[in-house]
């Protein structure tokens, strides 16, 4: 019998839903800025630690409550690869981010009336992901705001994509400099 319960993950982390890696970051957020996940957990998700620069560890199940796990949990193969917090959210990012095969279309019903289908999937997360980005940005811009080239803002959509590319808000602003001094030459 082939059930989701007996279903493990298998190291992908593609094969996470959404809406498990959406909790992951808010723990990473909370505890640390980068994440390893288990062979061991339910068909939501494995169980992962959240691990900090200080070297202090958070264990958690698959249902995002604090647990302790054996201490070989986190060494076999599966385990082996440590996830930054900004590739977490650039695979979340990607995860959401409608193609176009998957775009609304509108097709004619027997009736001859036009009619919606095929919405694209993540709709309030990707607009959630849009909106930390905008906050990122706004809080990186307001604090180094003496520091930065008076036409940065020219720049704004560049860095906006270059932060939903996975890049952080002091990067993409770097970057973003290099363009300003370019146009200027």
């Amino acid at each position: 019998m082939n059930t989701k319960r007996n279903k493990r993950w298998n190291g992908d982390i593609a094969k996470l839903s959404a809406i498990y890696l959406e909790k992951v970051i808010e723990k990473m957020r909370d505890y640390g800025d980068n994440v390893q996940f288990s062979s061991n957990g339910t068909s939501h998700g494995p169980n992962y630690q959240i691990l900090n620069t200080a070297g202090k560890k958070k264990i958690f199940n698959s249902s995002h409550l604090l647990i302790q796990a054996d201490e070989d949990e986190f060494n076999d193969p599966i385990s082996a690869t440590i996830y930054p917090l900004d590739q977490i959210k650039t695979h979340l990012v990607n995860m959401n981010t409608p193609t176009k095969k998957t775009a609304t279309t509108r097709t004619k019903s027997a009736t001859g009336t036009a009619k919606k289908s095929a919405s694209p999937r993540g709709g309030a997360a990707l607009a959630k992901i849009k909106e930390q980005i905008a906050i990122q940005k706004y809080e990186y811009y307001k604090s180094n705001r003496s520091a930065l080239p008076s036409d940065i803002r020219e720049h704004s959509e560049k860095i906006t994509q270059m932060m939903e590319g996975g890049m952080s808000a002091e990067l993409a602003f770097n970057e973003a400099i290099k363009l300003c001094f370019e146009y200027q030459e």
